[in-house]
C-alpha cells in the first residue's frame, strides 16, 4: 500500500470515529486545555447534553409514576348553579285544577360537592406498576446513553493520539528526505550523483508535502471532532495527554477478556424490560374482565325563590353509596387485545433471542480482533527494527556509490510505512477493546462521574 493511501486509510478512520453529541466545559484560563482519557470521561458523563436529556426523561417519568399513585387517593370537586325556570316544570294529577300544577320556584340556586374514592380497581394497579416499569426503562436509558458516549469519547481520544504519532511519523520522514536531497544535492555539485538523482530526491521530498498536510489537516479536524463531542469551544485550544504508544506494554500482556457474559448488555436489558412491560400490559387487559368498586360521598345545599334574591331558607341532603361497575360484553374488544399482546410477547422474545446472538457475534469478533492486534503488534515492532536498519544500511551503500536512490527511497517509505503500521495497530486493539466493554456493558459509569 502507498504512504499516501495509508494515511488517507488512517485519517478516514478516525474521522468515523467521533460523533455529534456534545456538553459545556470551561477553558483553563490563559492556555491550551489539556486533557487526560479520565478528564475527557469525567466532563462527558456528566455535562453531555443526550445525557441530561436522558436524565430529564427519568425526572418526567418519575412524576408520572407519582401521578398514577395519587391516583389512589380521594377526588373532590363542587359546583355550583343558577336556574331560571321561565317556563317551571309541572306535576300531572287528576286532583288539581286541569289536571297539573306547576312546582319549584322562578329562580333555583344549587351548590353540590362531591367525593369519589377508588376501593378496588385492579386496573388502576397494573397501571402503576406498568409506570413503575417506564422509570426503570428510562434509567436503562440513560445508562445506555452513557455507554455509548463513553465508547465514542474513548475512540475519539485514542484516535488523535493515533493521527498525532502518525504526524510525527511523517514529519520524521519529510526530514529524512530533505536531509537525503540536501546531501545529493551536494554530491551532484561536487559530481558524485547524477542529475537524475537529484531531480529525484528533490521531487521525493516535495510529494511528501501533501501528505503532511493531509495528516495535518485531519489532526485538527480530529480534535475539532473531539471537541464537539465534549461541547468545547472550537476555537478552544486543546491538547490530549499521553503517547498512543504507551499501550505496546498493555497489549503486550493481554491474555484475554474472560468468560463472554451479557447479562450487564444495555440492549438485552432494555428488552428484557420491554417483555415485562407486556407481561403487565397484558395482566391489565385481563383486569379490565373484573368489576371496580368505588366510594362516594354527595352533599347538596339548595334553595329557591321566586324572586332573585339570596335571602330565603337554604336546604342541604347529604348521600354516601358505593358504585360497582361489572363488563358483562364489550364486544370481544379484551380477548382481542389480549391475543395481540401474546402476539407482542413472541416477536419480543424472538428479537431478544437475535440481539443476543448477534451480541455474542460481536464479543467475538472484538476479541479475535484484539488477539490479532496482540500478534501483529510483534511482528509490526520487528518490522519497524528491520526497516531502519535496512534504511541505515541503504544510506550508507548510496554514500559510497555501491546503492541506488530507488533502494534508498525504497527503505524510508518502507519505514514510513512500518511505524504506521504499528500506530493503527495498537490503535486498533485499543478500538477493539472499547467495543468489547460496551458490548458487556462494564463500564464503570459511577465511578467516572464521580
Amino acid at each position: 500500500m502507498k504512504l499516501r493511501t495509508k494515511v488517507t486509510v488512517a485519517l478516514t478512520l478516525l474521522i468515523t470515529v467521533a460523533s455529534g453529541s456534545s456538553l459545556r466545559a470551561q477553558q483553563a484560563a490563559g492556555g491550551t486545555l489539556t486533557l487526560t482519557i479520565d478528564q475527557a470521561l469525567e466532563i462527558a458523563v456528566n455535562e453531555n447534553l443526550s445525557v441530561k436529556i436522558a436524565d430529564e426523561e427519568i425526572k418526567r417519568v418519575d412524576w408520572l409514576k407519582t401521578e398514577n399513585w395519587y391516583s389512589l387517593l380521594p377526588s373532590l370537586s363542587a359546583n355550583a348553579q343558577y336556574t331560571n325556570n321561565i317556563l317551571k316544570p309541572v306535576f300531572f294529577s287528576d286532583f288539581f285544577p286541569g289536571g297539573k300544577m306547576e312546582i319549584g320556584a322562578t329562580n333555583s340556586y344549587a351548590v353540590n360537592g362531591v367525593m369519589q374514592v377508588p376501593i378496588f380497581s385492579l386496573t388502576l394497579f397494573k397501571s402503576i406498576q406498568l409506570s413503575e416499569l417506564d422509570l426503570k426503562s428510562a434509567l436503562e436509558s440513560a445508562r445506555n446513553t452513557k455507554i455509548e458516549l463513553i465508547s465514542q469519547v474513548k475512540n475519539s481520544f485514542y484516535g488523535v493520539l493515533m493521527l498525532e504519532q502518525s504526524l510525527e511519523v511523517l514529519q520524521e520522514s519529510y526530514k529524512n528526505a530533505g536531509q537525503t536531497a540536501q546531501n545529493i544535492k551536494n554530491m551532484y555539485e561536487n559530481g558524485l550523483a547524477s542529475e537524475y538523482d537529484k531531480i529525484r530526491s528533490d521531487v521525493a521530498v516535495r510529494n511528501l508535502l501533501p501528505t503532511i498536510t493531509q495528516a495535518t489537516n485531519g489532526l485538527e479536524l480530529a480534535k475539532m471532532q473531539l471537541k464537539v463531542l465534549l461541547s468545547l469551544d472550537l476555537e478552544t485550544p486543546v491538547e490530549v495527554a499521553g503517547n498512543i504508544s504507551d499501550y505496546e506494554n498493555e497489549i503486550a500482556a493481554f491474555q484475554g477478556m474472560g468468560p463472554m457474559i451479557l447479562d450487564n448488555n444495555s440492549s438485552l436489558r432494555s428488552l428484557d424490560i420491554q417483555l415485562e412491560k407486556l407481561g403487565k400490559t397484558y395482566e391489565l387487559i385481563r383486569s379490565q374482565r373484573l368489576p371496580s368498586v368505588a366510594g362516594f360521598a354527595n352533599y347538596q345545599l339548595q334553595m329557591q325563590s321566586e324572586e332573585f334574591t339570596f335571602n330565603r331558607l337554604w336546604t342541604n341532603s347529604m348521600a354516601v353509596g358505593l358504585a360497582i361497575q361489572i363488563p358483562i360484553f364489550n364486544k370481544f374488544s379484551i380477548s382481542l387485545k389480549e391475543k395481540q399482546t401474546q402476539v407482542g410477547i413472541r416477536q419480543m422474545s424472538y428479537q431478544r433471542e437475535m440481539v443476543e446472538n448477534n451480541l455474542s457475534l460481536a464479543l467475538k469478533n472484538s476479541l479475535n480482533e484484539m488477539n490479532r492486534a496482540k500478534i501483529q503488534l510483534e511482528s509490526d515492532k520487528e518490522a519497524v527494527m528491520q526497516a531502519k536498519k535496512g534504511y541505515e544500511i541503504a544510506k550508507v551503500r548510496y554514500s559510497t556509490g555501491t546503492g541506488t536512490l530507488l533502494e534508498l527511497n525504497d527503505t524510508e517509505v518502507a519505514l514510513t510505512r512500518s511505524q504506521l503500521n504499528l500506530n493503527q495497530t495498537i490503535y486498533d486493539f485499543i478500538k477493539a477493546r472499547n467495543e468489547y466493554e460496551k458490548v458487556t456493558g462494564n463500564e464503570k459509569i459511577d465511578k467516572i462521574s464521580n
